[in-house]
């Protein structure tokens, strides 16, 4: 017996030495009936866009009729996503690492070129918006200005203010296209351009300052909505730029990107936990995530898009978009 107990004893010292020397274990994402994982994108099979004969054709003889779909090339890999707009199956990806925007089709898995992305545009993820025709608008904060390409990728607008160097960090564009508002984090406002380029209007600066700065944008059920890192809070302008609503009070610590929903639902990432905040109104409905490297965790999240029931995440140091199914508003009551 006391043999018996000796050894008892030998083996639970050596699992109170284990466990005093062995790190601390990471928390476990939060979890959230609202935010369900759905797909993890790392990358897709190059598609080869190039007009090609089909076979047996004549070198002699015009490059037609073309091949019925493009070629798949070798897989690519995201290398460091900063930037997501996604429009039905067309996601497009801002890589800052491979200095490339990417046309992702999503039910395909495969992926193009289709355009470049300079180096140092993006400081805290990348502006991008996708219209129903899929034109791209991008903003670059190093070159000062915001470009717009047409569905195959060619350079066909861009605006700028000369006068006061704007440097643009967030766009949202209405769907009627009558305008363009364009986030300066230089001034801590949000410009509006008409299509032409020419400056209409400044909201959020007036006698009545009511932005700290401005880093995300989105047009909602309320007006705009603008993330406001520095007040760590997201404040709703209406059509004049008066704030009718403030969203995240004392809730947010270092908000960086921000998405809203056709019902009025806020998605903010916070760096301070690499969690995903869902609100309506004033009211914290879920949090979702946690850092790490696992299903439902985040290095870096770099921007938020919401398309439908999808929201869209780019994580920036996994290399990587999550697709996050989310809840219809019948289920908030259910979410925790």
């Amino acid at each position: 017996m006391r043999l018996l107990a000796a050894i008892v004893a030998l083996l639970l010292a050596a699992c109170a030495a284990d466990d005093i020397g062995a790190p601390a274990r990471s928390e476990m994402p939060r979890p959230s009936a609202l935010l369900t994982p759905w797909l993890s994108i790392d990358g897709g099979w190059r598609l080869d866009t190039t007009p090609r004969a089909l076979p047996g054709a004549s070198a002699a003889l015009p490059r037609l009729p073309l091949a019925p779909a493009p070629a798949m090339g070798p897989r690519l890999r995201f290398v460091q996503p900063v930037g997501v707009a996604a429009l039905g199956d067309i996601v497009m990806v801002a890589d800052a690492g491979a200095r490339t925007i990417w046309r992702l089709e999503r039910s395909r898995d495969a992926m193009a070129a289709f355009a470049p992305y300079p180096p140092g545009a993006a400081e805290q993820g990348a502006a991008m918006h996708i219209g129903n025709d899929f034109a791209v608008w991008v903003a670059l904060p190093a070159e000062r200005r915001v470009v717009q390409y047409d569905a195959r990728g060619r350079l066909v607008r861009q605006w700028r203010d000369e006068a006061d160097a704007m440097r643009p960090v967030a766009i949202a564009v209405p769907p009627g296209r009558a305008e363009i508002l364009i986030a300066d984090s230089a001034s801590a406002q949000v410009v509006t351009f008409d299509p032409l380029g020419r400056v209409q209007s400044l909201l959020g600066r007036g006698r009545a300052r009511v932005l700290q700065s401005a880093t995300a944008l989105a047009f909602g059920p309320e007006g705009l909505y603008v993330l406001d890192r520095l007040a760590q809070q997201v404040v709703v302008l209406d059509a004049a730029g008066n704030a009718v609503r403030v969203i995240g009070e004392h809730q947010l610590t270092q908000p960086r990107a921000m998405a809203v929903d056709r019902s009025g639902r806020v998605f903010v990432s916070d760096d301070a936990q690499q969690v995903i905040k869902v609100f309506r109104g004033n009211q914290l409905l879920a949090t979702f995530g946690g850092a790490g490297a696992g299903p439902a965790r985040f290095g870096r999240i770099e921007s938020l898009a919401i398309d439908g029931n999808l929201l869209y995440v780019a994580d920036g140091l996994n290399a990587r978009v999550q697709v996050l199914l989310v809840a219809p508003p019948s289920m908030e009551k259910e979410t925790p």
